[in-house]
């Protein structure tokens, strides 16, 4: 196998710092702030505020400064109540506010003179106006995501809802979305940055989306417009971050299946005009989600520390493709009898050929009615006609059609855990399974399928790091891995040597495709197969110091990628056959074939 690895390396020095910015490590977080106050306006230093998750218990401490000022930042997003205490003070305690992807809520404390023991509920909320952090997004969260009418259950299409997004041509990779789906703020299709709960989930080759979770698993989707911090530094076109549920204290799940089926539906205008039944299309979309607290009876007590969620989901999906209509030999031309090619007479450029040599028809009368004398017809030509690799049709035209298969498994993982009151810890694993049928790659009649099974996995590590209220470090490793087999025969056909064709392809997998300029085209996909490995592997590590009003960061990360591909371009070849204009011999590309006279061929080897 050949093998070609390239490194990308980006460093960001910590002395490279970025003030008042609000943008947590890879945009996976979020952050409270505030001011704590007594009852006439006067700031309240060294107030103690926790701010507590109310799903996890998990709890985060911070100190108000000399001007009363608190941040609690790197916070997963979820819902928080907020409380403030003071020595002299009555403790006050917030309402539940939600915290969202790269979001600032800013929420003032007011500490009523009394005893600490004593506890004052603050009716007020957080500002629902972002007026810390100058990036430009929307975010889909919620029953949004679980109700949005996605047709295949796609959750990138969740992007379309944000505005300055739109789509695009797609060019889709194995996960059923890459670069090519959608542009964000008038950039480039392929110049999307694609995050998973913070870790990097691009395919650096095509730089489209690994790992795509259903949106049964998301707890938030966001996409970063423009004005985004530095260090959402790869691309340029835009940042798109999803970030998968987490398990709570108590126990949540689900189980779904969305059923499309012919059986529901008319048949179209032009399946009854060419006699043909309603276009089969069957897809089931199953799974289901659960999610707790981890709990081993007499051993772990998970209730505010360990926590899991996990989402399954598996497709099949079944359809008839119907292609378009393509001109093919009737069964008297395959035998070459081209009498009636020509508006129900002799086609005149095979007449002229035969007339001119007289090796093709010794017969002038049959010559002159534009038949072939059936044992001058090439041993190759005969050879595929022989192995029924060409069609034929009583009018001349056929439309095709054939099976197709779309089957998925999805599973998708987290676990968090708070190791001590200072040190948390999360990981996100996910993988996905795909094999697709496709019955006209490349083809045009039926006979030539190809199937592509593919893989995606996805990892990453989350550890943050709380020194004192003030110093926080996040690091973080994200790992994975797209494993295909692309464009691979699913069907056993006869190689170039068993058709008598004397060429020696590097990988021979199928017979070599034929086209015809008036419209036949035979063969598997010149694609491949192709086998295409890639690995990806990212370290990060951002420290975040708050002083005051400001949050001082920096950091670097550094992602190392590896390709591994062995590509079979037109390995098995493909003979042109031009006709009208084009042929050195005569101009009707289907009597060209039965010669044995292509204009053009090509092949590559295998890379």
């Amino acid at each position: 196998m050949n093998q070609t690895r390239n490194t990308h390396v980006f460093l960001g020095t910590l002395a490279a710092c970025l003030l008042a910015v609000s943008g947590m490590a890879q945009e996976a977080t979020g952050k409270i702030v505030g001011t704590v106050m007594d009852p006439q306006g006067s700031v309240v230093p060294k107030a103690k505020v926790t701010v507590t998750n109310t799903q996890t218990g998990q709890s985060r401490v911070t100190l108000s400064d000399d001007t009363g000022s608190y941040q609690a930042i790197a916070l997963h997003i979820g819902s928080y109540i907020v409380s403030a205490e003071r020595d002299g003070f009555r403790k006050s305690v917030s309402p539940p506010q939600s915290l969202q992807i790269n979001s600032t809520l800013h929420l003032d404390m007011k500490l009523e003179v009394g005893s600490v023991s004593e506890t004052v509920q603050v009716e007020e909320t957080a500002s629902g106006v972002e007026v810390q952090n100058s990036t430009l997004g929307s975010s889909v969260t919620g029953n949004q995501i679980i109700t949005a009418p996605l047709n295949g259950r796609n959750a990138l299409d969740l992007a379309l809802y944000v505005p300055g997004v739109i789509p695009t041509g797609a060019n889709t990779g194995g996960s059923g979305a890459g670069a090519g789906s959608f542009s964000v703020a008038g950039g480039r299709q392929d110049s999307v940055t694609y995050l998973l709960d913070g870790g990097v989930n691009n395919n650096l080759l095509s730089n489209g989306v690994v790992y795509n979770p259903n949106p049964d698993t998301l707890a938030e989707f966001k996409v970063l417009t423009s004005n985004y911090s530095a260090e959402f530094g790869r691309n340029g076109g835009g940042v798109v971050s999803m970030v998968t549920k987490s398990g709570t204290n108590t126990f949540h799940g689900s189980a779904y299946d969305y059923v499309r089926n012919n059986a529901f539906n008319a048949n179209s205008f032009f399946n009854n005009a060419n006699g043909l039944p309603v276009s089969v299309l069957k897809r089931n979309q199953f799974g289901g989600t659960l999610g707790g607290p981890v709990t081993l009876p007499k051993v772990i007590n998970g209730h505010d520390r360990f926590f899991f969620f996990f989402g399954y989901q598996g497709q099949r999906q079944s359809a008839l493709q119907t292609t378009s209509e393509t001109t093919v030999y009737t069964p008297a031309e395959l035998q070459g009898n081209f009498s009636q090619s020509s508006g129900g007479g002799p086609d005149p450029d095979v007449v002229s050929f035969l007339m001119a040599n007289p090796f093709y028809q010794s017969n002038p009368t049959l010559a002159s009615k534009g038949i072939i004398d059936s044992t001058k017809i090439g041993s190759i030509a005969a050879n595929y006609i022989k192995a029924g690799l060409v069609p034929t049709s009583p009018s001349g035209s056929l439309i095709s059609q054939g099976s197709s298969k779309e089957n998925n498994d999805e599973y998708t993982g987290k676990f968090d855990i708070q190791i001590t009151t200072s040190d948390r810890l999360s990981v996100t694993l996910g993988y996905r399974r795909s094999s697709t049928l496709n019955p006209f790659a490349y083809a045009n009649v039926s006979g030539f399928p190809d199937q592509t099974t593919a893989s995606q996995s996805f990892g990453n590590i989350g550890y943050t790091k709380t020194f004192t209220p003030t110093l926080l470090n996040e690091f973080r490793f994200t790992a994975q891995r797209n494993n295909n087999f692309q464009q691979a025969p699913a069907a056993k056909l006869p190689t170039a040597s068993q058709l008598g064709i004397g060429i020696t392809p590097d990988n021979p997998t199928g017979p070599p495709s034929i086209d015809l300029n008036s419209g036949l085209s035979l063969g598997f996909s010149p694609n491949g197969p192709t086998a295409l490995i890639d690995n990806t592997f990212t370290w990060s590590d951002t420290l975040s110091w708050i002083k005051g009003h400001h949050t001082i960061k920096g950091g670097s990360w550094f992602t190392p990628y590896q390709n591994n591909t062995v590509y079979d371009y037109y390995v098995n070849g493909d003979f042109y056959f031009y006709g009208s204009g084009g042929s050195s011999y005569l101009n009707n590309d289907k009597a060209a074939f039965l010669f044995g006279v292509p204009d053009e061929f090509l092949q590559f080897g295998q890379a």
